[in-house]
């Protein structure tokens, strides 16, 4: 009789642990659909903008990584900023766009990817439309 119920005892904690693990489970999952994924970490793309042929920095470009504006470049070509970061192991995709138009000469949209952990010494170089392009 002791052997028997010893048995029906051990299944019952056997079954409860795998209910309760799965109740678990069910719990995150659900609050994952609530509230989504948690925030990512902040970091801060940064770098400078030159010219390709000239190698001289350029100003007024507008960078922007993964389709969000990070900053235009300054008169040193030097541009930074803040996003949160929600897949740190990938490749980024980062655009440089001439926003001033011809005021420091017209170069090429530049789109390019750079790994997560080269975001913060970022160089990157733009090609100069020639007028008689």
């Amino acid at each position: 009789m002791k052997i028997i119920e010893r048995i029906r005892s051990k299944k019952q904690r056997i079954l409860r642990a795998i209910f309760g693990t799965f109740s678990a489970t069910a719990l995150m999952f659900t609050f994952q659909a609530c509230y989504g994924m948690p925030p990512g970490t902040l970091i801060q793309p940064r770098g400078q903008v030159f010219d390709a042929e000239t190698g001289e920095p350029v100003e007024g470009l507008q960078v922007t990584l993964w389709g969000n504006p990070i900053d235009t470049t300054d008169h040193e070509g030097y541009f930074a900023g803040n996003l949160e970061e929600f897949y740190p192991n990938l490749d980024c995709r980062v655009q440089v766009v001439d926003i001033d138009s011809t005021e420091n000469g017209l170069y090429e949209r530049l789109d390019t990817t750079v790994y997560a952990s080269q975001l913060q010494d970022m160089e990157l170089k733009v090609q100069r439309l020639h007028e008689d392009s």
